[in-house]
């Protein structure tokens, strides 16, 4: 194989690695909408992977994703968790964090 052909094979697969790791960090497809004790909604669009807060609480969660949402009763994922399914949309209690996998 010449010295040319053995530089465009290593820089084609060079920039596959590149790609693949610029691929953006969204853990669930779809909808999760948390609703508060008076109706209010957060909604949140692609979830990303990790934990993430909602300094008001919310105690209703309407998973329209295709990832299983964890809920915890403390802002840092910790704690009492309950797992939310996609497609349910589950009462669970005041919790103030979500994390999701991946």
């Amino acid at each position: 194989m010449s010295k040319i052909m053995r530089g465009v094979l290593v820089a084609a697969a060079v920039a596959g690695l590149v790609s693949a790791v610029a691929v953006p960090a969204q853990a669930a497809a779809g909808l999760l909408v948390l609703r508060d004790a008076r109706q209010g909604t957060v909604v949140v669009n692609d979830p990303r992977e990790g934990c993430s807060h909602v300094s008001a609480g919310f105690v209703r969660v309407t998973n329209s994703t295709d990832a299983p949402i964890t809920v915890y009763d403390d802002v840092s994922c910790r704690g009492r968790s309950v797992v939310v399914l996609p497609g349910s949309d589950t009462y669970v209690g005041v919790r103030y964090s979500f994390s999701v996998p991946w």
